[in-house]
């Protein structure tokens, strides 16, 4: 779920700065439209504007393999082969060691977009929809995927409307702040919170000095660890697809600040957790709900010439859905013996700075670390062995080097080294170096 952090960026900024108004005067721009690279639509007043990019990724794997297509996912990183004090480890889960040394290449991240603009008596009507060929729901990036021409189907990523400070449609979580994202070449990117793209209706008040407060209703899921029924192994649910639904959206709220020096951001989320899928050893159906609840601190500063220095911290209960891993993090644990549902404890924070060699030429480093706590007494405390297997901590760094000898081009090279650890102690390694040319549009 991650891409283009400066896309991101513009994102961002865009979604969180409308105010109630008159129509704005139109203003030209160089393309004959009211913004840069727009044109008026002949007979209207509407400004349109196509863009994106096209991409291609290579990537070499010293040591487990990822499929490439749809960036690391860390929680899936293979583990290594023994678990700390001597005990064996599944050979299942350590399959990815066997191969050492993996090219890849893709071109499945390349999208392209639409957006418009349009003076009215209530503010600026905008519009906004994004597609890409990376991980479309409803089909499996797998080996499938290298044959027949590496055909990859089509995804929506936004489709979203604003009229003044309305938001209605599909884009990031307000719990983002994609500008305090470092910049990556892979798609995943930093294990920060809130990556998800999902339908909401979002109020932006714009307070005057570069501040503006937001909430946004957004469309829920409760991602679960359910234990089965007389021990079973447990297996990693979600509301979607399960015909449960859910009762209430998620809130989200958020306060931006920016500033000439940088901008700083505070996210808050509530939650209603809900499980009724499950049927306990009676045969009786069963349901649970929990509150959830979530804070995230974030920002950006400007050090000297472009360089910037920018800062993640999150937290919070029942969050997983809302903190990126480019993979699924469960919310809570479900225990159909007991009828009971716990939170899992998640934090999560961020560090990177950007520097600029020169005007062309600009390097990022990043890290990034999340921690997953798991209920270990009362109701709803995993088995002992089932909890061993359960992934407690995430790791993900990144340096690059990215040249862009025109504007509408990066050609850049990578370095990756993240880490997987679960509860017994057992962790696994990924070190990637990958290469990305992107034409931009």
């Amino acid at each position: 779920m991650r891409d283009s952090r400066f896309r991101a960026a513009l994102l961002s900024a865009a979604i969180l700065s409308p105010a109630l108004g008159a129509a704005p005067a139109f203003a030209q721009a160089p393309g004959g439209g009211s913004f840069p690279g727009s044109i008026l639509l002949p007979g209207t007043n509407t400004s349109f504007k196509t863009g994106g990019y096209a991409k291609l990724d290579f990537t070499y794997d010293f040591s487990a393999t990822q499929n490439v297509i749809g960036g690391i996912v860390v929680s899936a990183i293979p583990l290594d082969a023994n678990v700390p004090g001597g005990a064996a480890a599944n050979p299942a889960t350590i399959a990815g060691h066997s191969i050492h040394g993996v090219s890849q290449l893709t071109a499945s991240e390349s999208r392209f977009n639409f957006e418009s603009r349009t003076p009215t008596a209530y503010g600026e009507m905008k519009t906004f929809i994004e597609g890409d060929f990376t991980n479309p729901s409803g089909l499996t990036n797998g080996k499938t995927f290298k044959v027949n021409s590496d055909s990859s189907g089509f995804r929506l990523r936004h489709a979203y409307g604003t009229l003044g400070p309305l938001l209605a449609g599909q884009t990031y979580s307000l719990f983002r702040d994609a500008a305090s994202e470092g910049e990556t070449l892979d798609f995943g990117g930093p294990i920060v919170a809130g990556a998800s793209r999902q339908p909401q209706i979002r109020y932006t008040f714009d307070a005057g000095d570069g501040l503006t407060i937001a909430g946004s209703l957004e469309n829920p899921e409760t991602q679960a660890v359910t234990q089965a029924v007389a021990g079973g192994a447990p297996v990693t649910t979600t509301s979607f697809g399960s015909g449960q639904g859910q009762k209430i959206p998620d809130f989200a709220a958020a306060a931006r600040w920016v500033q000439p020096w940088g901008h700083v951001a505070f996210r808050a989320l509530l939650r209603d957790l809900y499980d009724h899928s499950g049927t306990n050893a009676a045969g009786n159906n069963i349901s649970q709900s929990e509150f959830g609840w979530g804070l995230g601190l974030s920002g950006t500063l400007k050090t000297w010439g472009k360089d910037v220095l920018l800062f993640q911290a999150n937290g919070g209960d029942g969050i997983g859905r809302y903190s990126n891993d480019n993979g699924l993090v469960a919310d809570v644990v479900v225990d159909l013996n007991n009828n009971a549902m716990r939170n899992l404890k998640i934090y999560d924070g961020e560090i990177g700075y950007q520097h600029w060699w020169t005007d062309q030429l600009r390097s990022n480093v990043n890290g990034s670390y999340m921690h997953i706590g798991y209920p270990t007494s009362g109701p709803a405390a995993l088995p002992a062995a089932t909890l061993a297997v359960q992934n407690t901590e995430l790791v993900a760094t990144y340096a690059n080097l990215i040249w862009s000898p025109v504007p509408q081009v990066d050609l850049g090279v990578e370095y990756t080294w993240q880490e997987r650890k679960v509860a017994s102690g057992q962790h696994g390694f990924l070190n990637r170096v990958q290469m990305s040319s992107k034409f931009k549009f």
